[in-house]
């Protein structure tokens, strides 16, 4: 995976995104306003290459962000999350400060960065069974070789009644299982529509929770004029449609 500068840096350029939010609102405040649920700005969304209100212009949040925590909101109404532990794997600097003041315990964990509480691997996690009630990791499991292996793990180490959620990177109707890893992306699997069913042995519920079933002034969609983006959910025209799966132990 890619290198990442310290916490305290990363902590540092999040506060001096939302320096530029109150400029950019007032440049174009002609277009269309949505909210962003991961830092409460409402205004004008940023464009991010060719992808359209891609981007939260206070915290930099993207689509895929504004959906996760769309997601959490949902899920965490159902838990009191203060009285519980979570494990976040290789942790987005925003989601993790989000994570960390929710949860009663937070650990997180990576397998290249020294940002993080422990250095470890998805496919054999260096904690005792039953050791959390959450799991969060979002686009691994497309990386590790022994994918299956992974989600195993991450619901060995769930308590009873805990969850894991557990995204991956869309990109067609079917998976597609390298044999040797991609030399640019790194990645070892590209995950098509069918690859959430490999989560149903290892776990007693999958929800599927899609772009289009959260709220839309988040602007949880990609806005793409491309149509050779690989996601293989269309909601009209230009735009695709992500999904999350909340894995219940």
């Amino acid at each position: 995976m890619r290198g990442f500068a310290s916490r305290g840096a990363k902590d540092a350029e999040l506060a001096l995104k939302a320096f530029r939010a109150p400029l950019f609102r007032a440049l174009y405040r002609k277009r269309e306003t949505y909210v962003c649920p991961a830092c409460g700005y409402a205004g004008p969304f940023m464009n991010k290459g060719a992808r359209t209100d891609a981007k939260c212009p206070a915290c930099g949040a993207l689509e895929r962000t504004r959906l996760h925590f769309a997601v959490l909101e949902r899920v965490l109404e159902e838990v009191d999350p203060a009285s519980r532990d979570i494990l976040h794997i290789a942790p987005e600097p925003i989601l993790r400060r989000y994570l960390r003041r929710r949860f009663g315990g937070y650990r997180s964990g990576d397998l290249n960065r020294r940002d993080v509480d422990v250095v470890l691997d998805i496919q054999c996690l260096p904690f005792a069974t039953e050791s959390f009630d959450c799991v969060f990791a979002s686009h691994v499991l497309e990386y590790p070789v022994d994918d299956l292996a992974a989600i195993a793990e991450v619901r060995r180490v769930l308590r009873p009644a805990g969850l894991a959620i557990l995204p991956v990177p869309l990109m067609g109707a079917y998976t597609v299982d390298r044999s040797a890893r991609d030399p640019v992306t790194r990645l070892m699997h590209e995950p098509g529509l069918d690859y959430f069913a490999r989560f149903e042995p290892h776990f007693g519920r999958v929800e599927i929770i899609r772009s289009d079933e959260v709220d839309a002034r988040y602007q949880p969609f990609v806005r793409c004029p491309d149509e050779s983006v690989p996601m293989p959910i269309r909601a009209s025209a230009g735009v695709f449609v992500d999904a999350v799966p909340v894995c219940y132990a």
